[in-house]
């Protein structure tokens, strides 16, 4: 039907800013973090795989054989003295003719450090060939930033034909992106989280989720099709009050997204309610809101301005005449402990509406 058409593209229209934001974030994250690096970890790389031109960025797993010398030591403290070691990078092979960079974190820089000395051992003829273990690694090639590369090349010392030999790159061990795999696949998880909470608004406005409500009610009716006109037709009639369409037959209203559809005396109490708020003690403002209790025991609050809640509530009293207006605490208690005494109020003034009895 055109209206219930209509009710879906208004709660589209509410759900447009959340849909928004969501999937922006969403986005947002897999793009700035580099999510689909991911990806690589399902099919890793070796070294041999690689060329120099297309190394940047790829996720390889691999043997180490030579460690040839550290050249960057990365420090966490105050100062130089009391400050622990969280990375070292080392200089080893990329091919047999060129060279790379390892970078290798706390997690495993005491297995790093025993393959340097093993490596020192076999240079000085200490440890054969056969002996000299291999460290198995993975992790992204990454581009050594300016302060890196002075470090790497320094190990050159003016060798230009040496120079050339050496790759600027590293292999980040344990790290996708520059971060560990693990929280690689959180920022993952939490970029497809944010594109579900964007998309589930979407979805359920398309296929009107939001009016679940207003098709139950009109169920209720018993002929869904007649009640449906009827719903149609009371709502082309009525210029909402404070978003809010008041007649004999229905009151509809959205609450957040979803559309509601109620029979007048379905709200047996209505009332404003004010929120003072404070940052550090100090007054900041204020927010208001129209209440409308129910007799199924439904509390709505539709967040509005001052002067809208007082339209509102003075259009109840002269549309819904059955409806209590203001608030207090005798009010509070009767509401929870004997709601049909609220319905008898609606009784009584059901002829006011032209209606015998609430249906």
């Amino acid at each position: 039907m055109e209206w219930l058409k209509q009710l879906r593209m208004d709660s589209l229209r509410k759900a447009a800013f959340r849909v928004i934001l969501f999937c922006a974030l969403a986005v947002g994250i897999f793009v700035y973090f580099q999510c689909w690096t991911l990806l690589g970890v399902l099919s890793p790389k070796s070294l041999a795989d690689l060329t120099p031109e297309t190394m940047e960025g790829i996720y390889v797993e691999d043997d180490i054989y030579l460690f040839y010398t550290p050249y960057l030591e990365e420090l966490y403290g105050e100062n130089r003295y009391n400050a622990e070691t969280t990375g070292i990078q080392y200089l080893v092979d990329f091919d047999q003719e060129r060279f790379m960079g390892l970078s290798v974190h706390k997690d495993r820089l005491s297995e790093a450090e025993a393959m340097m000395t093993a490596c020192e051992s076999y240079f000085d003829g200490a440890l054969s060939s056969e002996d000299l273990p291999a460290m198995h690694v993975k992790g992204s090639i990454k581009a050594m930033d300016d302060e890196e590369r002075g470090y790497y090349m320094e190990l050159a010392d003016g060798d230009i034909e040496l120079e050339a030999a050496m790759l600027p790159y590293y292999l980040d061990v344990g790290r996708v992106s520059g971060r560990p795999v693990l929280a690689q696949l959180c920022l993952l998880i939490g970029s497809l989280a944010f594109l579900i909470a964007g998309l589930f608004p979407l979805v359920k406005a398309l296929t009107g989720g939001y009016q679940k409500q207003v098709k139950a009610k009109l169920s209720a009716a018993g002929d869904f099709e007649s009640a449906a006109e009827r719903a149609a037709l009371f709502y082309e009639r009525t210029e909402p009050v404070s978003g809010v369409r008041l007649g004999s037959e229905y009151v509809y209203f959205m609450n957040g997204a979803n559309s509601v559809l109620l029979r007048p005396w379905d709200i047996v109490w209505a009332y404003q309610s004010t929120t003072q708020h404070r940052t550090n003690g100090i007054p900041t403002g204020k927010t208001y809101s129209a209440i409308l209790r129910t007799m199924d025991g439904k509390t709505y609050t539709l967040g509005m301005k001052e002067q809208q809640v007082q339209s509102l509530l003075s259009a109840i009293q002269t549309s819904l005449p059955g409806v209590v207006l203001g608030y207090d605490d005798e009010l509070e208690k009767l509401y929870k402990s004997d709601r049909a005494a609220f319905r008898r109020r609606w009784e009584d003034k059901m002829p006011e509406l032209g209606q015998t009895a609430p249906q």
